[in-house]
């Protein structure tokens, strides 16, 4: 059976990537739908990027749920210094008619997972800030029970990028990560340590732009925009976060990891939000969450190149 998934994200450059990667293995991949949520840019624009996104990557019937507008108890402070005013960098999608679904974006993720047939279950994959997904246990409980896991990109075993020590996702919303974190499920964390090293080169870009197909052009023309940041004008990778969800999902193969004990630091103080995982002891049958340390990073980034330059115009 194809492996049955719901996207949260704030579009977002990398967001943008995960969410090609999953179309581009719908053979694989059953993606239930998509809820946005404030995080890289406002919600109307996340919003509107997920709808764009879906529309250009031919994926119109797929589902997209709007979802919170800022964190459970702070202001969201978007990046548009990493994304771009839109988002998606210097790329502007083509405008569509998609709408997202009438239902506020938690109750219809509540909706569609309780409604899925005795003994199926889905897995959860936010790449943006974890407010929705706190939300839906919070209010939705009873929907743990159709939830295999979470595949989140977020925090750090070590450093941080909006901080020495906090990772964006978590640093936006750490009360809702801490509520996730301790909900006993099982979690993948794709965190900092390995998706700092995932990413495309200077040479991926030149490729993506040069192509004759519209998608990877479009691509190209997100990260290069990133390549035009501070953050990566003098390096020769830049870093693809969210992507590297997906990718595990299709081949845990290619990443190393341990089991740790992870909380979040919810202070206003320097740790804010950072995920404090302890690697004093080894990994224990209670230990839920899965911390990725290392990738394959040549057979990640080949087979990304691969998904965005399958998409025929």
């Amino acid at each position: 059976m194809k492996r049955k998934i719901w996207i949260d994200c704030d579009p977002g450059i990398d967001d943008a990537v995960a969410i090609a990667v999953a179309i581009a293995h719908r053979e694989e991949l059953d993606i239930l739908g998509i809820s946005s949520v404030a995080g890289n840019q406002t919600i109307d624009r996340t919003t509107g990027n997920a709808l764009k996104l879906t529309s250009f990557l031919g994926a119109m019937d797929i589902p997209v749920a709007r979802g919170s507008a800022c964190p459970l108890t702070r202001e969201v402070v978007p990046a548009p210094e990493v994304h771009g005013a839109t988002g998606l960098g210097d790329c502007r999608l083509p405008e569509t008619e998609k709408k997202p679904v009438p239902e506020p974006g938690v109750a219809y993720m509540a909706k569609v997972l309780l409604a899925l047939p005795e003994g199926e279950q889905a897995t959860l994959v936010p790449l943006g800030p974890l407010t929705n997904i706190a939300l839906l246990f919070r209010v939705f409980p009873e929907v743990k029970e159709k939830i295999k896991e979470i595949c989140l990109m977020g925090g750090a075993a070590v450093g941080g990028n909006v901080t020495p020590t906090g990772e964006f996702n978590i640093w936006q919303d750490p009360e809702a990560a801490k509520i996730v974190y301790s909900s006993g499920l099982p979690i993948i964390m794709c965190g900092l340590d390995v998706t700092q090293s995932c990413g495309f080169t200077r040479e991926h870009v030149r490729q993506l732009k040069e192509s004759a197909q519209d998608v990877a052009r479009a691509y190209g023309e997100m990260e290069d925009f990133s390549f035009n940041k501070t953050v990566y004008r003098e390096r020769e990778v830049v870093a693809v976060h969210d992507a590297v969800t997906i990718t595990y999902l299709l081949h845990p193969e290619w990443f190393e990891g341990r089991k740790m004990q992870v909380e979040i630091d919810c202070s206003e103080g320097h740790n804010r939000g950072m995920t404090v995982c302890d690697h004093r002891r080894p990994p224990r049958e209670e230990d839920k969450v899965l911390v990725l340390l290392k990738a394959d990073v040549e057979k990640v980034q080949a087979f990304w190149m691969e998904a965005l330059l399958g998409f025929v115009s």
